[in-house]
């Protein structure tokens, strides 16, 4: 599991949120509400103390599930203590052990967790004891496609409700906006240049 986790910071390639996906699972950010009905727990077959779970949602944490049919597959307890986020409680369901699907399924956690902490100058994220390079953005072209789209449909709304020209400008606007709105957005993990040498390893510089 570590080390197919490594093995996606060192390729370093570009990838969408919506690549990490686990074809025929859900992920769902659980509730306090949910955690206190306690109807999803009860459906999983491992156990997962509901009082911790609170707390740690209390605290600004995250619990994240996977549910297959509506029952809870897999759990993630991620803590957070100022802008640093752990996760080192992984629950999953015993059909699940050994399965390649909890690798797909951690790399997503990871990429949530490195969204997080990608929010703060000072945010870092530990995946089982393993940080998280830093996560970088990147935002697609303006999609003029689909501003063209959206500035006819709105001109024509506009224009025959307001009955004025000025519809036309509105809907112009509003297609614009919409332009943005659709731009595609990928990420990368920033690569850590290493010497080849641990810190106690490296010789002092000389004053």
């Amino acid at each position: 599991m570590e080390q197919q986790l490594r093995n996606l910071f060192i390729d370093n390639k570009p990838f969408s949120a919506e690549g990490l996906n686990v074809q025929g699972y859900s992920i769902i950010d659980i509730s306090k509400r949910q955690v206190r009905k306690g109807k999803l727990l009860a459906t999983a077959d491992f156990q997962a103390d509901a009082n911790h779970l609170l707390e740690v949602l209390q605290n600004s944490g995250k619990v994240y599930g996977y549910t297959r049919k509506g029952v809870l597959k897999a759990l993630y307890v991620v803590t957070e203590v100022g802008h640093q986020y752990n996760c080192d409680e992984v629950y999953c369901s015993s059909d699940l052990s050994g399965e390649p699907v909890t690798d797909l399924m951690n790399q997503q956690v990871v990429f949530l967790m490195a969204q997080r902490a990608s929010y703060y100058n000072d945010g870092k994220a530990f995946f089982r004891g393993n940080k998280v390079p830093k996560l970088i953005s990147k935002t697609g072209p303006y999609s003029w496609y689909y501003a063209l789209i959206f500035a006819v449909i709105y001109s024509v709304v506009f224009s025959t409700t307001l009955k004025s020209p000025i519809g036309i400008f509105a809907g112009i606007m509003m297609g614009l906006a919409m332009g943005s709105c659709f731009r595609s957005a990928s990420y990368e993990y920033e690569k850590e240049e290493s010497s080849g040498k641990t810190e106690a390893e490296q010789e002092p510089e000389e004053s």
